[in-house]
């Protein structure tokens, strides 16, 4: 299985960038992982929320292919400890699912068309969460799952 972590944004802390770039080297002893931005639009002053997120939908959906499962990170998702993650993502390989694109919104989430487009909506945490934040955490969690399904021993 692939995985595609789509954010709108790109990781800017330099913390984040190296957690990241350390768990993706890890990952590629056993899968494919590959980061997808979209551009983000600029939160200004007296700017509407809902065009915002109107604006950042409308580039998702039409620059996120539809060949693989989307995952919507949201705050109102089903929220997993790392065992149902691991069962569910154990669930698509059993059912062919070749990529899984999880998709990360801006500072006001995602909007509501992308949601509906999504065909699994997940919460890392009741905590609010940056987008670079739940990269990080994400992709730990992808890296737990694989190295676990390798057999091999992590950090319980």
């Amino acid at each position: 299985m692939n995985f595609e972590i789509v954010t709108v944004g790109k990781i800017k802390k330099n913390f984040i960038k190296n957690g990241v770039a350390e768990f993706k080297s890890r990952i590629e002893r056993y899968s494919s992982l590959t980061f997808f931005p979209i551009q983000e639009e600029p939160l200004l002053k007296g700017a509407s929320e809902e065009v915002i997120l109107h604006k950042e939908g409308e580039r998702i959906l039409s620059k996120v292919p539809r060949d693989g499962l989307w995952v919507a990170l949201d705050r109102q998702g089903r929220e997993m400890d790392s065992l149902e993650h691991f069962a569910f993502l154990n669930a698509q390989v059993q059912k062919g699912m070749k990529k899984i694109y999880y998709l990360i919104g801006g500072p006001l989430g995602l909007s509501p068309a992308v949601l509906n487009q999504a065909h699994h909506r997940l919460s890392l945490s009741r905590m609010t969460l940056t987008h670079e934040m739940s990269a990080l955490f994400l992709i730990e969690q992808i890296y737990r799952y694989l190295n676990n399904r390798a057999g091999e021993k992590y950090h319980k």
